[in-house]
Order: C-alpha cells, then structure tokens, then sequence
C-alpha cells in the first residue's frame, strides 16, 4: 500500500540523494542507506521533507539494529511533523506500530544487559480465579483487573538476578513469573505505600502483597523511602521491620544485580511523601503513580498528597532528566510506556509544566484496551513514525512537475 506521505524534495539534489537512499533501502543495504538520507539533510529547507528524512533513516537504524539511533531519529520526526502518526491512524495498523517499538525497546534493553518484564494486572496477573471458593476473594480479584497495575521485574541478564518492583494483587502469578524466567529474587522495590502496590493484611478484606512476598522470600528485604515506611507498617503490620530497608540515603542511593545492571532510587514526593522512582541504568524510569504517561501524573488528593510537591517533582526532579529516558509507569491507563521528551511535550514536566492530568475513573478505563480511540490515543503519544512498510521507505514527491511517464521517488 503506498503511504499517503509524499512531500515535495527541496530541490534537485536532495531528491537525487534520497532517491539513492531510497534504493539502498529496498536492497537492505541499510548503512549505505543511512549515508545518503544524511548527505539528503543537508539540503533540505523544509519540515515535511527533513521529517521524512529523518523517518525513513530511523527505519534503517531500526532495522540495522542501532535502536538509539531509531529513537533519536523518530523523536526528530514527532517535533517536525507532530501530525505524521496520524498516518498509521489512517492505516488502522494500531497494533503494528505499539508492537514494533516494544520488540525494539526489548531489543535495546537486551543489548545494555538488562530486562524489564511489565506484568500487568487483568492480562498477565490475576487473570484465573483463586481456586478456592471464596467469593470475597474472587470480587478482590476483579477489582485488581480494573485498576490496571503494573508490576516490573528487573533482571540482569548475565547473573539472572531479579528485583521486584511494587508486587501486589497476585503473589502466585508474580512467583511462578520469576519461576518460568528463571530469576533470582534478591529484592524487592516499593515505588510508594498505597495498597493497591504493597498490598494489606489489617482490613477484613485482605490484599495480598508485600508482606506475603517476604514470607515467601525471606532471605530478601524491600527498599522503601523512609518517610512512606510508616504507612506500610500500619496496612501490613505484620512485616518486621528489620526487613525494610530506606533507601535514598548516602549509603542506599543504588541496588546492583550483577555486573551490569545497577538501580538508583530518586525521592519524587508528591503523589505520597516518601514516592520513588527507580532508574535502571541511566535510562529506563520506573516512575510509579508519579508519572503515568499519555500527559498524567499522580493524584495529590489522597492521604499524604501534595500538589506543591509533586509540582516540583515534575517540574525540577524528573524535569531535568535526559529526554531519550524510556518512562514505565505504575499503572496501564492506555498506554503502558512514553519518554521524558513525550511527556514534557505534552507539558507534564520541566519548565514547560502547565498543569496536572488526573488518573481516569475506572468506568473511563472500560473502553480503553480494546477501542480504537485509545488506541489512536497510545499510537500519537509513543513513538510510531517508523515507515509503515519496513520493505519501502516513506515516498517523496519531485520538487518540480514531472512529465506523465515519470516515476514518483519511492
């Protein structure tokens, strides 16, 4: 299907040059490629013509395994022709586009020696009924698939060792996920103390959590900033205490599994006092419900928020990070991944802040996996201007009319 992108080249040269690179391409020759959309870049004047550029050079780092590069080069397409994804909108190839920029952050992730694995409640977890018949249980369960956490093992790859980030809702499902990875649970990782990421043993209604991951594991501790470990020991009073550790101190400012992989805890305050975000390896946030990504970020009307805090959080704390970071946040509210770019674009961080984005009720959530509209919502907010057809580039239009026997630059 030819793409509907064709703009004019600037001029004569730029034409002849990405017509080269374009030939390049379609013989896999991805190097030579990339050389000649560059040399291209040099004489483009115009936006729609340099996104293209950009775009189809993406493609071959994509596609030649130089998956920063890709990512470096699809943002550029985003800030030149912020309307572009639309096109894969019009092409309904919503899952194409989610799915090939996950296999390739997959990819990355592998390459720098470390993995990430999402487990979402209500698709990986949670998912069968308890076996015994209690229906109280049962009703905890489906309350878990609404509201959509994520739970994240980080494992070094070498070492096998693995850090569980916010294990809640089902402790079964997590064990048998580290089980069937073959991981080693060294740790565990709290992002921030509400129940529905640590869990609760106190209510009539029990969630299960934290407390029954560390009698599970009870050679491993949890990290938690001290100012939420209050809250944690009053929901699950049954963990001792010697089995908390805070982290963000001078002497717990970083976790290291193996030889490669290193976790730093930075404070983001504001959703709850002690909130933290964990950075694997300079480039990958775990943000929690501090940033939830798709322009949202925690709520501060809950016990211990503050709009002050999380202001400056957003603004100054996680504002200043490199914007090639990959964001994961706490809960799958339509999209389960973004960037520090995506999301200070959309005015969720650094000095361009402009406001706070709400978590959706869960009636709004009902529609989202399986609409089109959320869809086309997680496919403009992620990275999604690689080429539509990996076998062709993104065509382009001579910068002058063309007899009618002339061929269109492809």
């Amino acid at each position: 299907m030819a793409s509907p992108f064709q703009p004019p080249a600037s001029n004569s040269k730029s034409y002849s040059l990405t017509l080269k690179g374009n030939q390049h391409y379609e013989k896999q020759q991805y190097n030579e490629a990339i050389q000649e959309y560059t040399k291209s870049m040099e004489h483009a004047t115009t936006a729609d013509f340099l996104a293209l550029l950009y775009s189809n050079r993406s493609s071959c780092y994509l596609l030649a395994h130089q998956l920063m590069l890709a990512l470096m080069d699809a943002e550029k397409v985003i800030q030149l022709a912020p309307d572009w994804p639309k096109v894969k909108v019009e092409l309904e190839q919503y899952d194409d586009a989610i799915q090939l920029y996950r296999r390739a952050l997959e990819m990355d992730n592998r390459d720098m020696g470390f993995h990430i694995q999402q487990l979402e409640v209500g698709r990986d977890l949670a998912v069968q009924k308890p076996s015994f018949a209690n229906p109280v249980q049962r009703q905890v369960f489906d309350f878990a698939k609404q509201m959509r956490n994520i739970i994240y093992l980080v494992a070094d790859i070498e070492s096998k060792q693995c850090v569980i980030v916010d294990a809640c809702w089902d402790i079964d499902g997590i064990c048998q996920a580290l089980e069937d990875r073959g991981y080693t649970i060294v740790a565990c990782v709290v992002t921030h103390s509400h129940i529905d990421h640590v869990g609760h043993d106190t209510f009539p209604i029990k969630v299960n959590g934290l407390a029954s991951l560390l009698k599970r594991y009870p050679h491993i501790k949890a990290y938690i900033h001290a100012e939420d470990i209050p809250s944690v020991r009053q929901t699950n009073p049954s963990i001792p205490i010697n089995r908390l550790v805070a982290s963000c101190t001078e002497i717990t400012t970083q976790l290291h599994l193996g030889k490669r992989t290193h976790l730093r805890f930075i404070h983001t305050p504001g959703h709850t006092p002690g909130s933290q975000s964990i950075l694997v390896n300079d480039c990958r946030l775990i943000a929690g419900d501090t940033l939830l990504c798709g322009g949202l970020c925690g709520r501060t009307d809950l016990a211990g928020g503050d709009r002050r805090q999380l202001e400056n959080t957003l603004r100054h704390t996680l504002g200043q990070l490199d914007d090639r970071i990959v964001v994961y946040p706490g809960h799958n509210y339509g999209v389960d991944w973004s960037t520090i770019a995506i999301e200070r674009e959309k005015g969720c961080l650094g000095e361009d802040l402009v406001g706070f984005g709400m978590s959706p009720t869960s009636n709004d959530l009902e529609e989202r996996p399986t609409s089109r509209k959320s869809k086309r919502a997680s496919v403009s907010s992620m990275i999604s201007t690689f080429s539509i057809d990996k076998k062709r580039p993104l065509s382009v239009q001579h910068p002058t009319p063309l007899p009618m026997n002339s061929h269109t630059l492809r």
